[in-house]
């Protein structure tokens, strides 16, 4: 994304929140929170094999979704990241749709 982290003074305002059910909404921010976790892993030795082992199918699978929906979830998990206090964890968030292959 062009525009920076969310805390950057550039920073896009945020979409409207789609209308989601309890279920879809559970589910990304669940899909966020695997990719943060994956990201910020202690473990630099299997970090990058687990992560393409998780996020690669995870990934794949994301491809079926229409562009709109694909655009209204990287939306979605960008959303979260604004809620993240931790910089850290923003930023990872923040970065979460590239991987996910949402932004294609």
């Amino acid at each position: 994304m062009a525009d920076g982290p969310p805390d950057t003074p550039h920073a896009q305002q945020p979409a409207p929140e789609p209308i989601l059910t309890p279920l879809e909404r559970t589910l990304a921010i669940a899909l966020t929170e695997v990719v943060i976790r994956l990201d910020l892993s202690d473990d630099d030795a299997i970090r990058p094999a687990a992560t393409m082992q998780v996020i690669g199918p995870v990934a794949v699978l994301l491809q079926d979704l229409s562009e709109h929906d694909r655009r209204t979830l990287a939306d979605l998990i960008n959303q979260f990241a604004q809620q993240e206090a931790d910089p850290e964890r923003r930023l990872t968030a923040w970065e979460a749709p590239e991987p996910l292959g949402l932004l294609v």
